[in-house]
């Protein structure tokens, strides 16, 4: 094959488009920190990267939900303090109230003090986490507790199902506690209607079987809270083994997508001194040939 001055110049031109290409290859991946800038530079690799970073938005999702859960049980824990409170204070009056001694303008008054506890503990039971109430089943957007109606019969707007967040494939953790398991089944507010009633009316023996009822609805409200704490305790466990996956798969992508960035300097400096070789190997192919001195 003849070579003539047109074939070198265009290898030259061919071969100078490469290597600018290669420094644009090498300065994106210094820029951006990623070995893949598209598929056809690693199909197999950016597969595998594509796969990592979906897991990683799956399992900080599932950190976002671990967090809210956290928050949500803690809230509900700590409203059910404050009625534990309340109804060791109601306690204290029952027994106080039960005196058959006492005069009956302070059992009126003890009776009043029943009145603001059973407004209080309702306020309670529509605590809110956000803009949601966090006893009311999954019928978050209503206060579960009405209050009483005409009759005297206390008035709830709730359902009794679990709010379930999804922290794992495939684990669901419940992460509310129900108006039903706090409040209802131990009739609660049933029970301080009664006291007040009977503080009222000065029937001694009645409050004194009052102060039994008492003590199983704060049994029940220390159940809801121990329930509560537990699963504090395992999202608290899951948030930490969350954490670690996150660890793991950075690590992972890092590996199959990552740069070394003190290797990448070297070659991008080598790719430079490859193109400088060329441009001078060009000044050189691009010389004066023969037409010029005919001319």
């Amino acid at each position: 094959m003849r070579v003539t001055n047109k074939i070198l110049v265009n290898n030259l031109k061919n071969n100078l488009s490469r290597n600018i290409r290669n420094i644009e290859r090498v300065q994106n991946q210094l820029a951006t920190g990623k070995r893949i800038s598209k598929p056809s530079e690693d199909p197999t690799g950016i597969v595998e990267s594509l796969r990592l970073a979906s897991r990683l938005r799956q399992n900080r999702q599932f950190q976002e939900n671990t967090k809210d859960g956290i928050s949500w049980l803690s809230t509900t824990d700590g409203a059910l303090g404050s009625v534990t409170s309340a109804l060791q204070r109601v306690y204290e009056l029952t027994v106080q109230g039960s005196n058959g001694t006492l005069a009956p303008e302070d059992r009126k008054a003890v009776k009043e003090e029943v009145m603001q506890i059973i407004d209080e503990v309702g306020n309670i039971a529509n605590t809110v986490q956000g803009d949601r109430y966090i006893f009311g089943g999954t019928n978050t957007t209503e206060k579960p507790y009405d209050g009483v109606d005409i009759d005297g019969a206390v008035v709830w707007k709730h359902n009794e199902k679990k709010i379930v967040y999804e922290v794992g494939v495939g684990v669901e953790i419940p992460i509310n506690i129900t108006a039903k398991e706090a409040f209802v089944d131990a009739d609660l507010f049933g029970t301080l209607q009664e006291i007040a009633t009977n503080l009222e009316s000065g029937d001694t023996t009645a409050l004194s079987s009052d102060i039994e009822k008492i003590n199983q609805a704060m049994d029940q409200i220390l159940s809801c809270r121990a329930k509560a704490g537990a699963g504090v305790n395992r999202l608290e466990m899951t948030k930490e083994r969350l954490a670690e996956q996150e660890i793991n798969y950075s690590t992972v992508q890092a590996e199959v997508d990552g740069v070394d960035p003190a290797l990448v300097i070297m070659q991008l400096k080598n790719q430079e001194n490859i193109y400088q070789a060329s441009l001078a190997v060009g000044a050189k192919v691009i010389m004066p040939s023969l037409v010029d001195f005919l001319r």
